[in-house]
């Protein structure tokens, strides 16, 4: 058990999986309420912030909760699917979720990953977080096509997520717009990065990787979100000044190089139009 994770989780067995599991959760984990994960059936489908996997929505020691598969993206999903070597990838899940926390990050609760041997080397993982109330994505918020001021907001929040996110060093591996989940909670709404599958810290973030993180995050948005809600040039100012602060430097770097990278994109957006509308409608980036 790594040290930062002493005070707070466990490592404990199921019917079904070896877990690491907050300690008030523990005992619900080693009954395998949480081993449905591994058998197939994956309980309510939920969508905001679920990326590549499914998700299931259960009670897990009297508290909701969110549990997912991990499962490979692009060739090696096709390859191997749920299957991955070791158990450290869910490890390194609850390492960043940990991380993050203490640097005033706002992610999901982690409350327990557990991996299943199934065959050799190869094992297959899950991971159970706390279920944000009312959770929508940003592509379900530009859904109800929110007014200036509401949009405002939400690029605030956006902002000043991404800088706490890159001031504490990490990079995430899948920046899009399911990844970025508003909660709307009793003490007001709050955005929160999800899955962070593979990202990683730097000691510093550099700008160009700080470029690379809001270029896909960009892609994202021109690929599921701009073509029912497109934002004006002033609210894509204002959210790359809430993002930067006082940074004069990083913003004319970043806001030359966004606008190249967009330039780049015309083919392609085309070719999404195309995808939306051969379908008669606009799928969604986790259809």
């Amino acid at each position: 058990m790594p040290d930062e994770l002493a005070p707070f989780y466990v490592q404990i067995r199921s019917p079904a999986a070896a877990w690491f599991a907050r300690r008030e959760c523990a005992e619900a984990i080693g009954r395998g309420e949480a081993d449905d994960l591994f058998g197939g059936r994956t309980g309510d489908p939920v969508q905001a912030g679920s990326g590549r996997g499914p998700m299931a929505r259960f009670m897990l020691a009297g508290r909701p909760a969110i549990g997912k598969r991990a499962l490979h993206g692009g060739l090696l999903g096709r390859l191997f699917g749920r299957l991955y070597v070791g158990h450290r990838r869910a490890l390194d899940q609850l390492l960043s979720a940990a991380r993050l926390e203490r640097a005033g990050v706002p992610t999901p609760a982690i409350l327990a990953v557990g991996s299943a041997r199934a065959f050799g080397l190869f094992c297959e993982h899950a991971i159970v977080t706390r279920q944000l109330e009312g959770a929508r994505n940003l592509y379900e918020l530009a859904g109800g096509a929110p007014e200036q001021n509401r949009r405002h907001d939400i690029l605030r929040l956006c902002a000043d997520l991404l800088r706490r996110l890159h001031d504490a060093g990490f990079l995430h591996a899948d920046l899009n717009v399911s990844n970025l989940v508003m909660e709307r909670g009793p003490a007001g709404e709050t955005l929160h990065v999800v899955d962070l599958d593979r990202g990683r810290f730097r000691l510093v973030v550099t700008p160009e990787e700080r470029l690379a993180n809001l270029t896909r995050l960009l892609r994202s948005y021109e690929k599921w979100i701009a073509g029912r809600l497109r934002l004006s040039p002033r609210e894509e100012i204002y959210f790359l000044r809430c993002y930067v602060g006082h940074d004069r430097e990083l913003a004319r770097f970043l806001a030359k190089r966004l606008t190249r990278y967009r330039s780049r994109l015309g083919l392609r957006r085309l070719r999404w139009r195309l995808g939306s509308l051969s379908k008669g409608r606009l799928a969604g980036p986790l259809q």
